[in-house]
C-alpha cells in the first residue's frame, strides 16, 4: 500500500497537469453592454446616397443571441435618422415626431462595426452619431462620435 506522503505527492502531480493543459487567461464577463464608439467612415455614391460605417465596441453577441434592442442614430443639424436592426428606418426634423424613412437601413453587423444607408436629407458637413443599447429596460447610450458626412 503506498505511504500517505506518495498519495499527496501523486495528486498534486495529477493536478498541476491539469492546470497546464486546462490553464488560460480568463475572461471577465460584463454585467452590462459596454459601448464606445470609435470611427465613422462616410461613403458617398454618384447618386448622393451616404454608406456610413461605424466602428467601436458594442456586444454583438448580447445583440445578437439575447436580442438585445440596439440602436443607432445619426444627427446632422435639426434632422435625426434612427436606425434598429430590424431593418426599420425613421427620421425626425427639429424634434417633431419620428416619421418612417425608406431605404436599407442598417445593411452591416459584425463584431466592432454598424454599417447604415443614410435617408435622404444628411448632406456634406458635420455630424454626430451614437449607439443606444437597451438593457433591463433602460437605456444605455454610447460616447456621441462627431465626424464629417
Amino acid at each position: 500500500m503506498p505511504s500517505r506522503r506518495s498519495r499527496i505527492s501523486t495528486g498534486a502531480a495529477a493536478l498541476a497537469v491539469l492546470l497546464a493543459l486546462f490553464a488560460r487567461p480568463l475572461d471577465a464577463a460584463f454585467t452590462e453592454p459596454r459601448l464606445a464608439l470609435m470611427r465613422a467612415t462616410a461613403y458617398r455614391s454618384v447618386t448622393g446616397v451616404i454608406t456610413l460605417k461605424l466602428e467601436g465596441t458594442f456586444s454583438l453577441d448580447d445583440t445578437v443571441q439575447l436580442a438585445l434592442p440596439l440602436e443607432v442614430i445619426v444627427q446632422q443639424g435639426p434632422l435625426s435618422a434612427r436606425f434598429d436592426l430590424s431593418g426599420n428606418v425613421f427620421t425626425t426634423v427639429g424634434g417633431n415626431p419620428e416619421q418612417p424613412a425608406s431605404g436599407p437601413g442598417v445593411i452591416g453587423v459584425a463584431p466592432r462595426e454598424i454599417t447604415v444607408v443614410l435617408p435622404p436629407g444628411f448632406a456634406p458637413g458635420d455630424a454626430t452619431a451614437q449607439i443606444v443599447a437597451t438593457y433591463q429596460a433602460e437605456p444605455v447610450n454610447s460616447n456621441r462620435l462627431s465626424f464629417t458626412l
